[in-house]
């Protein structure tokens, strides 16, 4: 089965309506604009399945990446020793299955034979898509999986202790995760039932963070081992007789289009500086206060976020005058429109008061002006529920919440439910030390988890970070300013 066909209905997560200027290509240096490699993919299309039922034909042509091509070898997939199974329990491009991987009616493993490894920022990152029975009940008994372990003569099963990570999915949505033997707890611990499941993951020493059918998960990996610097990757099935699972599109280290801008609040203003020149290397979007803070975005040829909170409220409430506040602004921008990458309202409005009416009024204005500027609404954590209402005219929707990532994550999920599949997700990584991260070293760990999240869900389309100059300089956090230096610049390659 193609790509296309797989993956189409499960990964559209929409595009606004506004047509914006082209991206910036002015923030990029010459090192940062190297195109990244895959590692690996395969499509499984086009083998011959008379041959060794096709499992390692028609490599060529079929896989992508700086291994390929990359040969498997069939592996028990059991928790016992045992021997290789038969070839008719894995094929590639079966009659029935066309370009896919299927594994048929018994328990049994691949192994890719080349060993794969982190990417510069330490995780392994690994995407595919499957169906754990096809045409079947969606019920608990029948799953695959996808694992690493840093031998290549693991039998392939997910709880062996051999096996470094492993991630389940069952036919119903259930998910488990492995490490060194050890089950550890997902959060969520399932998504929605559907015939096929698009999982991205991002696994590093002591986290998982992945996205499975627009549903983000997050779980801790505490077991007794860390994670080598390369393993085997292994995928694998647990089947009842005459059932039947499929693979597509396996990758390694997948290269994201989904995930497009980076910046920081605060990056100019009056209450906290100047501070453009210290991100613009590795920063496409950072937000400014005022008007005249433009003619510096346009002095650098970078895209910025103009904040209009004061055109439109004293407070919470909206400015009677709001009309005239406005085209005030309008005039004085409009020089440098060319250099304004979004509007942003008021900060957490739900949170400090204003009317869903109210927030409405400030949205419609602002694109009934223009209707090619994104406009952005970060929610506090308090606001959001299920029953949240942001503005349909909102083209980016975030909220701000600096805990655990297994929050985030859930916040995440609750937010993304309210949200038209127009609407484009964003998130706020922390620049400032707190109790959930004490130290430097624990805040860039955290910023690189952020980045792991944001990659895995095809949702999210930007990063904002704040704390930085509010709270913190970068002279005082030199490891998680290191840590955003290096994912802005890894952003911006896309």
């Amino acid at each position: 089965m193609t790509r296309m066909r797989w993956m189409v209905a499960l990964w559209l997560c929409g595009c606004g309506s506004f047509e914006v200027e082209p991206e910036s290509t002015a923030l990029a240096s010459q090192d940062q604009a190297v195109v990244p490699v895959e590692q690996f993919r395969d499509n499984f299309n086009g083998a011959n399945n008379s041959i060794d039922t096709g499992l390692n034909d028609n490599l060529a042509n079929r896989q992508s990446g700086s291994l390929a091509p990359a040969t498997y070898t069939r592996v028990p997939g059991l928790w016992y020793p045992a021997p290789p199974p038969s070839i008719w329990w894995a094929q590639v491009n079966h009659i029935w299955h066309p370009n896919t991987l299927s594994f048929h009616g018994q328990v049994s493993a691949l192994r890719l034979d080349k060993p794969v490894s982190r990417d510069a920022s330490g995780a392994f990152r690994l995407s595919f898509v499957t169906e754990p029975v096809v045409s079947d009940a969606r019920d608990n008994f029948n799953w695959v999986s996808v694992m690493l372990g840093g031998t290549s003569s693991s039998s392939g099963y997910i709880s062996n202790t051999d096996i470094d990570f492993g991630f389940l999915i069952r036919s119903n949505g259930g998910l488990a995760i492995y490490d060194n033997g050890q089950q550890m707890t997902v959060t969520p611990g399932s998504v929605p039932p559907a015939d096929t499941y698009a999982v991205s993951l991002s696994v590093r020493d002591g986290q998982v963070l992945g996205t499975v059918n627009g549903t983000s998960f997050s779980a801790p990996l505490s077991g007794p081992g860390a994670l080598p610097s390369s393993a085997y990757l292994y995928l694998g099935a647990y089947l009842t007789e005459g059932q039947v699972a499929r693979f597509d599109d396996v990758a390694v280290s997948p290269v994201v289009s989904h995930l497009k801008q980076y910046g920081y609040y605060w990056a100019q203003s009056s209450n906290y500086g100047s501070h453009l020149d210290e991100v613009t290397a590795h920063t496409n979007l950072n937000f400014v206060q005022r008007p005249e803070d433009l003619v510096l975005c346009a002095a650098r040829g970078v895209k910025c976020l103009l904040e209009t909170r004061w055109q439109f409220f004293n407070g919470s409430t909206l400015r009677p005058d709001y009309v005239q506040a406005w085209n005030q602004l309008v005039t004085a921008i409009t020089p440098y429109l060319g250099s304004v990458g979004g509007f942003y309202v008021i900060d957490e409005p739900y949170w400090v008061g204003v009317s869903v009416q109210d927030l409405e009024t400030c949205v419609n204005t602002l694109k009934n002006t223009f209707p090619s500027i994104p406009v952005m609404v970060v929610h506090a954590v308090p606001s959001l529920s299920p029953t949240l209402v942001t503005p349909a005219r909102a083209d980016w929707v975030g909220f701000d919440h600096y805990g655990s990532m297994s929050e985030v994550v859930s916040y995440l999920n609750t937010l993304r439910a309210t949200l038209s599949p127009s609407q484009k997700l964003w998130l706020v990584p922390q620049s400032f030390l707190t109790n959930a991260y004490p130290s430097d070293a624990a805040l860039a760990r955290a910023n690189w988890e952020y980045y792991d999240l944001a990659r895995s869900d095809p949702r999210i389309y930007g990063l904002l970070n704040f704390g930085m100059w509010t709270h913190q300089s970068p002279a005082t956090i030199p490891q998680t300013f290191n840590a955003q230096q290096a994912i802005g610049r890894d952003l911006l390659q896309r």
